[in-house]
């Protein structure tokens, strides 16, 4: 049973809220990625994943996942998928055979050194609302609000 009383509930604008805004803002930026990106079977994530995996050369999921903060079952899809394209490869760590070790392949690689310029110019798109000075002011409070996460 539904009422419509607007006094029932207290004030809650909707456009003045952090996580509404930033939902929103993700899926300006997604769209953006999406246009601009040359393969149309990556997501922003599977190259957070990626690049990642180039910067940090071999390294266990365990580390993939912080570096990403993207959780462990998450991430296990993501390689998963990224595995199956030949993107990436998945080994064993012979030191801790509980650990597998995920790295770039030369596809991957490949696919980086065009995607990274879109990239950059994604960033810019995403950003181009904003003045020079608000483009810094957002970056620091987006990272500083990422930072809890550590």
């Amino acid at each position: 049973m539904s009422t419509n009383n607007n006094d029932a509930l207290p004030n809650y604008d909707l456009e003045q809220q952090i996580g509404h805004l930033l939902r929103r803002a993700y899926q300006r930026h997604t769209s953006i990625f999406q246009k601009e990106i040359s393969d149309e079977h990556l997501t922003s994530v599977q190259f957070a994943v990626m690049v990642t995996a180039e910067k940090l050369g071999s390294a266990p999921l365990v580390q993939i996942s912080h570096e990403t903060a993207i959780d462990h079952a998450t991430l296990r899809d993501i390689v998963s998928r990224l595995k199956k394209r030949g993107l990436i490869k998945v080994v064993q760590d012979s030191a801790d055979r509980r650990q597998k070790l995920v790295s770039i392949t030369p596809d991957g690689r490949t696919l980086l050194q065009f995607a990274i310029p879109a990239a950059r110019l994604i960033t810019e798109e995403t950003l181009s609302p904003l003045t020079s000075c608000e483009r810094l002011a957002a970056l620091e409070v987006l990272k500083k609000l990422a930072q809890s996460l550590d």
